[in-house]
């Protein structure tokens, strides 16, 4: 995505930072639905998102790239869009906080024990208030190591989550659902029931 400047001027008046931002929209595009821009932009831009004026018509197609730029990187390399382990920790901090924002925006995802549990390395980069536990729920005596070893593996979490999602997604059908009393599709003539829906069952 070649907006830099763009960009910079535009989170200069965001009350969010360009990496909660990217976090956000990170887990917003690797969640198990959809969720519209008219729920999503207003968490970035609070006010005037959806404004007449052309100022708030840029912005918002500014943040429309960026949610196409995240979408594609998480489709190629996932790995790679959350900050690096030698940026500085604020950028993880930030990043996390945004991502944790935007999945718990998925209804699906906050009763998904898998996926909430997968969620705990990046609240805890986030500074909330998670217990220390390792992977048998063992307290962590050296909570800086453990900082350390969650930051360095963020984008193998960022991967992974989105890895998970994308196998529980469904492929929706398009051919609409024929009642039992219809016309069978198969053309015979017969009621849907003593066709084609007999030899399913």
């Amino acid at each position: 995505m070649d907006d830099g400047a763009a960009l910079e001027a535009l989170f200069a008046q965001l009350p969010v930072t360009a990496d909660w931002t990217i976090g956000f929209l990170t887990a917003v595009c690797t969640g198990p639905g959809v969720i519209a821009p008219t729920a999503w932009i207003p968490e970035i831009m609070p006010e005037g998102a959806f404004d007449e004026d052309a100022t708030a018509r840029a912005k918002v197609d500014l943040l429309a790239r960026l949610f196409g730029a995240v979408t594609e990187t998480l489709r190629t390399n996932p790995e790679i869009i959350c900050p690096e382990p030698e940026k500085p920790a604020q950028e993880a901090v930030d990043f996390c906080r945004g991502y944790v924002r935007g999945a718990r925006m998925h209804e699906t995802w906050r009763d998904d024990a898998i996926a909430t549990k997968k969620l705990l390395p990046f609240a805890a980069l986030a500074k909330e208030d998670v217990e220390a536990i390792d992977e048998h729920g063992s307290p962590i005596a050296d909570t800086e190591a453990w900082t350390a070893t969650l930051r360095a593996s963020l984008g193998s979490y960022v991967a992974g989550l989105h890895a998970y999602w994308q196998s529980k997604r469904q492929v929706v059908n398009t051919t609409p659902k024929v009642g039992r009393n219809a016309p069978c599709p198969c053309g015979s003539g017969r009621k849907h029931k003593k066709c084609c829906l007999a030899k399913q069952a």
